[in-house]
């Protein structure tokens, strides 16, 4: 433990030992030094969330979910400046709870009055550190449209999404999903942060046995390479051995960036996370070099294989350097892609996996689902998969698609933002708000994921919870109801497509072939979940044992 680490928990035994008059009084008094201290300068910045919004955010979800009786509740409501389901002391920023109408307000309609475009300005100012000019700004402006369709027409579009995802070859990665060997040359590159253990039969026999390895790490990083490939070629993973450790790294450290907490703090976090921002952004700017090499036709460094670079990456890059990005800004442009690709969709994967192995009789039920649309192929000692019907999947295996809900619901909670740029009129049930250009509007939908009124037992995991009959045809299909993994109204997630794609073939793909269970035996322990919004970590690892299923007596290899 780090002398920085160690001075917190210190404070926070001292803290928690407190009367509750003097907690109240102690937090308002931190929250007012630390808003004058970091955040001092935000009047200055043009379309930029409030750093302080997403402690604002947090703090009316942990008030309305326990009892509304407290000191520090009544202090903040009396202070809020609206009524109704908006809660926000500021008009700078307003948390939405409750709002029935969130789709119309934030749909394409309201265009002329609410914008997202703070995503770009506001994600390179704080978290790659860059200052705020107005050459950058306007580059950020005339670059968001050429910026962001082509991730709209590969992520958010089927066609594009299905080839990139036959990019991907999935089956071939499923079939090795584990290399039963402890040689590092030999281990497949979303092994090696799982801490694997070979397991040797019993009986000597030369068979493979098992593995034994971290869950968590091991679905990850088999996701992220999965989907890096199909965008970024394979240039970008196999020149950059510890990318895939360094994104999970500075996606611990994202949210305090987020809330611009100084990169100096003495956290052992804040230190590790820095450090892999910056081997991340040196990787991503001699990758955006050899990429401009490639387009002009000149010498490429190292003598770089490009040719499996995408269109996304090629246009993109022809945008950047048509307005006159640098290098480095380029790198901050294309990790954004590389981050969000990754650190949303990877931790849901892993808790999909979790829940569909630790639920008694899933896994079976599932196989008999997806069997029709994964096709095998067969030898005298193996067999494999040849094809995936990702069209099949998602149109008649609607249990799958359930479970995946269901996950995104207990494991995923999305935020939806807007920036009001001129003015508007809400009606919010009896309450009229009148909104003036400035003002920030979030939505964190992960409160309703928890509600017992709209989800019944909302804490437990139930496969078949967003199974319903259809009238017309009378076939069980899943349908999202009120659940919002994805954001609400226009411009929801952009990768929406592609990483429904990605959860269903996977999840499909692997009960089809490998058999995962608790290492040591007994029953599965299921982690407490951290963090929020957005995608939920373990507080711990989950170590298990990995084994070929075995089809009517024959492993499959």
């Amino acid at each position: 433990m780090s002398l920085g680490d160690s001075i917190i928990q210190r404070a926070l035994i001292m803290y928690h030992k407190l009367s509750t008059v003097t907690k109240a009084t102690v937090a308002i008094s931190i929250a007012l030094i630390l808003y004058r201290l970091l955040f001092r300068h935000e009047s200055t910045r043009r379309k930029e969330l409030p750093a302080w919004g997403p402690v604002e955010m947090a703090l009316v979800m942990s008030l309305l979910d326990g009892p509304r009786n407290g000191i520090v509740y009544r202090i903040f409501f009396a202070l809020r400046r609206y009524g109704g389901s908006f809660y926000g002391i500021s008009s700078a920023n307003q948390t939405l709870i409750g709002y029935e109408d969130v789709d119309r307000l934030f749909s394409s309609q309201m265009n002329h009055a609410l914008s997202i475009e703070w995503h770009g300005y506001g994600l390179f100012l704080r978290f790659f550190g860059f200052p705020d000019t107005p050459a950058l700004r306007k580059k950020v402006e005339t670059t968001f449209k050429p910026w962001h369709s082509p991730v709209e027409r590969v992520f958010n579009n089927e066609a594009g999404a299905a080839a990139a995802f036959e990019r991907g070859n999935l089956p071939k990665m499923v079939s090795k999903f584990v290399s039963f060997s402890m040689e590092k040359e030999k281990m497949k590159r979303w092994e090696l942060r799982a801490d694997t253990k070979v397991i040797k039969p019993e009986d000597n026999s030369g068979e493979e046995g098992a593995v034994e390895a971290n869950l968590s790490a091991l679905i990850m990083d088999f996701g992220a390479c999965f989907t890096i490939p199909p965008i970024f070629g394979h240039d970008l993973l196999d020149r950059n051995p510890h990318l895939l450790e360094d994104i999970w790294k500075f996606d611990h450290v994202v949210p305090l960036l987020f809330i611009n907490m100084p990169t100096w703090v003495p956290l052992k976090v804040m230190k590790e996370g820095i450090e892999a921002r910056k081997r991340l952004l040196d990787g991503v700017e001699s990758f955006s070099r050899r990429v401009t090499q490639l387009q002009l036709g000149e010498k490429i460094d190292d003598g770089a294989d490009l040719s499996d670079v995408s269109d996304v990456v090629l246009e993109r890059n022809t945008a950047l350097k048509r307005n006159e990005w640098s290098y480095k800004e380029r790198a901050a442009s294309e990790l954004l892609v590389l981050f969000a690709s990754n650190t949303n969709t990877q931790p849901v994967l892993f808790w999909l996996v979790l829940y569909i192995y630790s639920t008694p009789g899933l896994v079976d039920t599932l196989r008999e689902e997806v069997a029709p649309f994964v096709t095998l192929t067969s030898s005298a000692n193996r067999k494999d998969i040849n094809a995936i019907d990702t069209s099949g999947l998602s149109r008649e295996c609607q249990l799958l698609k359930s479970v995946i809900l269901e996950t995104l619901r207990l494991a995923f909670g999305a935020v939806s933002t807007r920036f009001v740029k001129s003015p508007i009129t809400v009606q919010d049930g009896k309450h009229t708000h009148k909104l003036h250009p400035g003002t920030f509007l979030s939505v964190p939908h992960s409160f309703s994921q928890r509600d017992p009124s709209m989800y019944p037992d909302p804490d437990k995991f139930v496969p078949d919870r967003f199974l319903e009959t259809d009238p017309s045809s009378g076939k069980l299909v899943a349908k999202y109801g009120k659940l919002r993994p994805w954001g609400a109204g226009a411009s929801m997630c952009r990768g929406r497509l592609f990483a429904e794609k990605e959860l269903m073939a996977i999840g499909a793909a692997l009960v089809m072939l490998w058999d995962i269970s608790p290492a040591g035996g007994g029953e599965w322990k299921i982690p407490e979940m951290l963090g929020g919004p957005g995608p939920v970590k373990p507080k711990e690892e989950v170590r298990v044992v990995i084994r070929r299923r075995v089809f009517d007596g024959v492993p499959l290899e």
